[in-house]
């Protein structure tokens, strides 16, 4: 009888154990579903489950199904401008590329987190939908691999995603040369969508901020030795790959490179000028110093032409005329025009030494006046006389003289016209 009143005893407690066991477990199992991990937020966002409709699918943008485009907001960091080649006409340049968009898919506010974003490795960034930006004027292009991949992904609880590359580009630049070397460059960078029409993705510029930034060594010309970037200009270009192609989302970035004249100066104008002056000199030489007028004549007209072409070679093949033509060319008529002069003062001074010849004979005989002066069949005789300097010898000496003047003053009127059309006008 006693063991049969303690059977509901037992049974309370057990119960009451049982009740405690279980209900801990629950609360433990609480507990961690609410303050769940990094690692089991991007497990539970970024693993598709076939099985359900809301399942994330890296292989749509985050508002495919809607009736509106995801926004794709675009930042450049400039590290590096290398190069701009007239050539091949093209810049290189090293950059960081910011993109930002939201995808709902990926919001993780349900979640009690004490972190509010996801840092995601390069391994599971291909997990996650990203714009297909590609550069439309690019040639060449890479990847920094060293020692890991150069790129990350931010994810943020709303859904926001940060997404971030290294590149290096070597871009086309149609340039126009017709001022050069004075001339001032406009080099896009056009950033275009390759997949996606308007109605899927938009690209824009980040507001609120400069959408284009650049390193202070760039700003201080330690980079571009020829160049300085004055300005740079973004804009929307949505367009078509072609005429019949939908549209495709587009922003370019347009860079101001306007020319350092420094090297120009130095290489090409001033040898140039100096190599026009040395042809004077034979202004300042005797008519009769012929084998000295002619060498220096020809050393400059050689001089000038081998210079012209070294400055040639280094540019394209071009069907218009460049400033620096204009200026090679004027200079090569200047030199050739002092050799031309040496030729007709040549000219001048061999007909007057002719003339010199010529005028020696006898004076026409004048009346009688000594007596005693012998007297042939009753004339007097012809007297041997030398006239003056001859006229054409004269008139090369005030050719020269004429020359020193004329030369440098229509030299210097060039001058003023060529720096004050190619700089003002």
């Amino acid at each position: 009888m006693q063991s049969r009143a303690m059977w509901p005893l037992v049974i309370t407690w057990s119960g009451l154990y049982f009740w405690l066991v279980l209900g801990a477990h629950e609360h433990s199992t609480t507990n961690n579903t609410t303050s769940v991990n990094r690692r089991e937020v991007l497990t539970y966002l970024l693993n598709p489950n076939p099985n359900t409709t809301d399942s994330y699918d890296p292989r749509v943008p985050p508002d495919y199904e809607e009736d509106f485009a995801t926004d794709v907001t675009i930042k450049i960091h400039l590290l590096s401008f290398d190069s701009v080649s007239e050539t091949t006409m093209d810049y290189s340049v090293e950059i960081y590329i910011f993109m930002q968009w939201t995808d709902k898919r990926l919001m993780f506010t349900k979640f009690n987190t004490n972190f509010t974003s996801l840092e995601v490795d390069s391994k599971i960034m291909d997990k996650v939908w990203v714009p297909d930006v590609y550069f439309r004027n690019e040639k060449k292009g890479a990847f920094h691999d060293v020692t890991v991949p150069n790129k990350y992904m931010h994810i943020y609880k709303n859904g926001t995603v940060s997404y971030s590359l290294r590149l290096s580009l070597t871009l086309s630049c149609r340039m126009r040369l017709q001022k050069y070397p004075l001339d001032t460059q406009h080099c896009p960078m056009v950033i275009q969508s390759y997949t996606y029409t308007t109605e899927n993705v938009m690209f824009k510029w980040a507001e609120g901020v400069v959408p284009v930034t650049h390193d202070k060594e760039i700003t201080l010309n330690t980079e571009l030795p020829q160049f300085s970037i004055v300005d740079n200009v973004t804009e929307s270009c949505n367009g078509t790959m072609d005429s019949e192609s939908p549209k495709f989302a587009c922003i370019k970035a347009l860079f101001t490179l306007k020319r350092d004249i420094g090297y120009y100066i130095i290489q090409i104008y001033v040898p140039s000028i100096l190599i026009v002056t040395l042809s004077w000199v034979s202004f300042w030489l005797d008519v009769d110093a012929i084998p000295a007028r002619v060498s220096l004549g020809v050393l400059t007209v050689l001089t000038l032409n081998t210079h012209g072409s070294n400055v040639q070679s280094q540019l394209p093949k071009l069907s218009y005329i460049k400033a620096i033509d204009v200026w090679v060319v004027s200079s090569l008529i200047f030199v050739f025009a002092a050799f031309l002069e040496f030729a007709y003062v040549n000219v001048l001074a061999r007909r007057g030494y002719k003339e010199m010849v010529t005028s020696q004979m006898f004076s026409v005989p004048v009346e009688q006046k000594d007596d005693s002066a012998p007297m042939i069949n009753g004339k007097l005789p012809r007297q041997l006389t030398v006239s003056g300097p001859a006229p054409s010898r004269n008139g090369a000496r005030r050719v020269d003289k004429l020359s020193r003047i004329l030369f440098p003053l229509a030299f210097s009127v060039f001058n003023i016209a060529y720096w004050l059309f190619y700089i003002y006008i």
